[in-house]
Formats: C-alpha cells, sequence, structure tokens
C-alpha cells in the first residue's frame, strides 16, 4: 500500500450488488451508470474512498459471479493501491458503462495480453525445443 495517494487517472473494473450498490463501509453505497462520485478526504485502499480493481477478474475476490453487476470505470483524483491484488481506492470515479462476465473476461485478456512482454529467444532459434521452425526444434 502506498504511503501518500496519488493523482492519476486509471480504467478498473468495479462489482456491485444486485441493485448497483457496494455494500463495504458502514453502509452501502448506491452507484447509477454514467454518473460521477467525488470524496473530500484521505483516501486509502481497503479503508477509504471509492474501490475498483484495475485487472478485471479480481472484482471477483470481492463479489460473486452469481447475482453481482460490473461496470467499466474510471478512476481519478487521489489513488491509493493495495498491496496484494489491484484494488484500489480513489476519490473519484465515474461509472461509465455495465458489462456483464463475458466483458470482464474479454477485459482480463486484453490486460494479460497488454503487459505481456517476450523475453530473449523463448519461440524461436535454431535449437528451441517448442519452436516451430529451426535446424534442430522439437517441435518443428
Amino acid at each position: 500500500m502506498s504511503d501518500q495517494p496519488k493523482e492519476e487517472a486509471v480504467t478498473s473494473y468495479k462489482a456491485f450488488n444486485a441493485d448497483l450498490a457496494c455494500t463495504g463501509g458502514d453502509k452501502p453505497f448506491q452507484y447509477e451508470i454514467g454518473k460521477t462520485y467525488e470524496m473530500e478526504g484521505n483516501v486509502e485502499a481497503c479503508r477509504r474512498g471509492f474501490h475498483a480493481c484495475e485487472y478485471p477478474l479480481n472484482v471477483f475476490d470481492y463479489y460473486p459471479p452469481a447475482g453481482s453487476r460490473f461496470a467499466l470505470v474510471e478512476q481519478g483524483g487521489k489513488i491509493s493501491r493495495e498491496g496484494s491484488d489491484t484494488k484500489l481506492a480513489s476519490s473519484r470515479i465515474t461509472i461509465k458503462a455495465e458489462i456483464g462476465i463475458a466483458g470482464l473476461i474479454k477485459a482480463a485478456i486484453e490486460y494479460t495480453f497488454s503487459r505481456a512482454r517476450p523475453e530473449g529467444e523463448t519461440a524461436t532459434g535454431d535449437q528451441g525445443a517448442a519452436s516451430a521452425t529451426g535446424d534442430q526444434g522439437a517441435a518443428s
């Protein structure tokens, strides 16, 4: 968890109960698609702020797939990150669009591929065991 919240804009994913409310904290907070919400004061992941996850499937750590609703959101203002996954808290959140489980899965694939970085000659070369080319490739 970061000590000081940072000012940035983040695309993330949020889960809600069936009524589009979040039940964390003292009382449920009601959201609407297309609305922006802001808060004053300190922001701290897992304690205070508007929470969502950068990795789409992390939302299932907080809400079950059955009976929950999911949205693409944009977080801004002060941002505080949680250390164990991609959950973060912010002082501003815009509920951009409701997406279903298929939308979360598509977003998770895009998230993963956008961060994948090939290292070295892992899939090619003259003696690559899993290569599709080369003089001595075992899988050629």
